[in-house]
């Protein structure tokens, strides 16, 4: 999944962790895709959230996160992932001889976001 992908399912899932109904236009019209991206992601995310959907033409119809389920994902701005990104080679170069080496390298390819210049090659 590509990050602007993660990204538009990440800011669909904040707004519906309130629990509110929201209508696919809002929620499109939040995150600034179109409403049959929204669509998309909202069938998509069904398979692993309790997200209900109902029918009532342009402006009864809906879509909430079940009150049952407690999202509890947060999502890191650009520069909250560059800054651990930074933090955690830091550590790596303070801890070269630790037993968690494994453990930061994974972490640094998890929240580090990839350089523009090596996409460019």
């Amino acid at each position: 999944m590509d990050l602007r992908k993660s990204s538009i399912t990440a800011d669909i899932l904040n707004i519906l962790s309130d629990c509110k109904i929201h209508t696919i236009n809002e929620i499109a019209d939040e995150v600034e895709v179109s409403r049959s991206t929204v669509k998309r992601h909202i069938q998509s995310l069904s398979f692993r959230y309790p997200i209900q959907t109902f029918c009532g033409g342009i402006t009864r119809g809906g879509v909430y996160l079940d009150k049952c389920y407690v999202y509890q994902g947060q999502t890191l701005t650009n520069d909250e992932l560059q800054i651990i990104g930074r933090a955690l080679k830091l550590l790596q170069k303070s801890e070269s001889n630790c037993d968690y080496q494994d453990l930061i390298s994974s972490l640094i390819e998890r929240y580090s976001l990839p350089d523009i210049k090596e996409n460019r090659r």
